[in-house]
């Protein structure tokens, strides 16, 4: 009736331990308490090779050379249950025999329960007993294999979801390349390799290790690169929308059995796959945008005597389509100098074949002579002929020499006022007003006129720069375009429009063209 109660005690607890320490601490003592019973040692083995992981002992202490007597000993067991004897070995402790069986499961490591006895035990009831603990050992190991491996599948989706976040918050190639081996190590592996396919073959673009040294020195080897970048046990397809863009490597410094398992480093190669691939792609289209809004600006701009002129052009950070802002300056043969800017609403291949003819209508006839209130004019209604459903805020400043200065004609068609920075310090907006061109038959323009002394500047943009906003919320219009006007008062002309396009944080594109009056004319 004893031992039942220890066993039905046992069967009871082993659901509830949570390590295979406690379970060492569950099961020993009860054989201890058997007759004839002397001690009760426990060994756990690696899962690969003849190493013993862990010694524990109830009874006569488990330490020194009895180790190595008991690793012997436990080495003849198999299996179930079974007597050894020992010719007179442990007589000092009085142990005349060892009850012994071995447990296995799969990816598991094995353990070894000796129970080593007098001459007054009954080796088959103790081997009996021996056997039901070996039943609840092996079903409490079992148990604790599937927690683990619970625990172990949810921190691996964690590290996935963290890692598809992490990869996934930026579209610059290189940064991605950086983040996938910094999600790996530690975490996964103890170093990590990113290979992306260049004309055919395998390129280094990025490699993180625990030890940073080792790895330079396995770099520095070709040939070790080299047998890196073959397939292996560890080397990884890199592999998006059915085609193979790179490999994946992972080294591990660890136990085989902290290897992640293969299914869960095929899924990291497959999201970083996605991702490098997601950023190549990225760029690829961000620099083809790039290229076909330029063929919509002037190559340059023209000279004159009398004036600096600059523009600048950025597109907006989260855009992958043709934008619609422009600018554009024209010398007439009267010596008048026409600066156009204006913004076509939408984006795209439509808004782009806008774009090209509204700039190139403004400055044909405005080059021909006519007033921007009449070419402005012109272009409205064509706008409205073609039934374009797009409308397009313009602007056209018209600049005559007027004595030391410059008497200029503004005429707005919806477009942002421009602000003018006075030579002698200070800056203002000047006045915008109109209705934008292609929504009216009869265009509703905004005139006004300016002058402009020597160092005077006229700055003109696009609602890109005023409507830009910061992490706050806060329009770069309230106050920031005021301090960087106030920062840039005194630089370079093309320095004041490359500043001010860097200076805010747009989503939209930003075209801003300035035109300053020199000093001293004629030079």
């Amino acid at each position: 009736m004893g031992w039942a109660a220890a066993l039905h005690r046992l069967w009871s607890a082993a659901v509830t331990i949570t390590s295979r320490e406690q379970l060492a601490a569950l099961v020993l003592p009860p054989l201890g308490e058997l007759p004839g019973v002397r001690a009760v040692w426990g060994l756990r083995h690696a899962v690969h090779g003849d190493g013993v992981l862990a010694y524990r002992w109830q009874g006569v202490p488990l330490t020194g050379d009895l180790q190595s007597l008991v690793r012997e000993l436990a080495a003849e067991v198999a299996g179930p249950a079974q007597v050894i004897e020992l010719d007179g070995r442990l007589r000092e402790h009085g142990v005349t025999r060892i009850v012994a069986a071995r447990f296995d499961l799969p990816g598991e490591a094995p353990g070894t329960i000796l129970v080593a006895v007098d001459g007054t035990a009954d080796t088959g009831f103790v081997g009996a007993c021996l056997s039901q603990v070996i039943e609840v050992t092996r079903e409490a190991v079992r148990r604790l294999s599937v927690i683990r491996g619970e625990q172990e599948q949810q921190v691996r989706d964690a590290l996935l979801a963290e890692a598809s976040l992490q990869m996934d918050a930026v579209l610059d190639t290189e940064q991605t390349m950086y983040r996938v081996p910094r999600m790996a190590v530690p975490a996964i592996a103890e170093g990590c390799l990113v290979f992306v396919h260049t004309d055919g073959k395998p390129q280094l673009r990025s490699a993180v290790h625990v030890d940073m040294r080792r790895l330079d020195a396995l770099l520095d080897d070709p040939a070790g690169v080299g047998r890196l970048a073959e397939p292996g046990e560890h080397t990884l397809e890199l592999r998006a929308r059915g085609r193979v863009i790179g490999l994946l490597v992972f080294l591990f410094d660890r136990p085989a059995e902290r290897i992640p398992p293969a299914t869960f480093l095929r899924d990291l190669a497959a999201r970083a796959a996605l991702a490098i691939d997601n950023s190549t792609l990225y760029e690829q289209r961000r620099r083809e945008v790039m290229r076909m809004q330029q063929h919509l600006l002037p190559t340059r701009l023209p000279r004159t005597d009398g004036l600096e002129l600059a523009a600048a052009y950025t597109v907006g950070d989260r855009v992958l389509e043709v934008g619609g802002d422009f600018y554009d300056v024209v010398v007439r043969d009267d010596g008048a100098v026409a600066a156009v800017i204006g913004d076509v609403c939408g984006r795209g291949v439509d808004a782009a074949a806008l774009t090209g003819m509204a700039r190139h209508t403004l400055t044909t006839l405005l080059q021909e002579g006519l007033s921007p209130a009449r070419a402005l004019t012109r272009l409205n209604a064509r706008l409205r002929l073609d039934g374009s459903w797009r409308f397009i805020t313009a602007a056209v400043a018209l600049l005559r020499p007027d004595g030391d200065g410059y008497a200029v004609e503004w005429t707005s068609a919806g477009h942002p006022a421009p602000v003018i920075m006075r030579g002698g310090g200070g800056a203002h907006r000047a006045t915008g007003g109109g209705v934008p061109l292609g929504i009216l038959d009869v265009p509703r323009l905004g005139p006004s006129a300016l002058r402009m002394a020597a160092g005077d500047t006229l700055v003109m943009f696009t609602d890109g720069l005023t409507e830009s906003r910061d992490a706050q919320g806060r329009m770069f219009e309230q106050d920031g375009l005021a301090r960087a006007l106030g920062r840039l008062r005194d630089a370079p002309v093309q320095l004041l429009v490359d500043e001010l396009t860097s200076s805010a944080e747009a989503s939209d594109d930003i075209a801003v063209l300035a035109v300053r009056v020199r000093e001293c004319r004629g030079q």
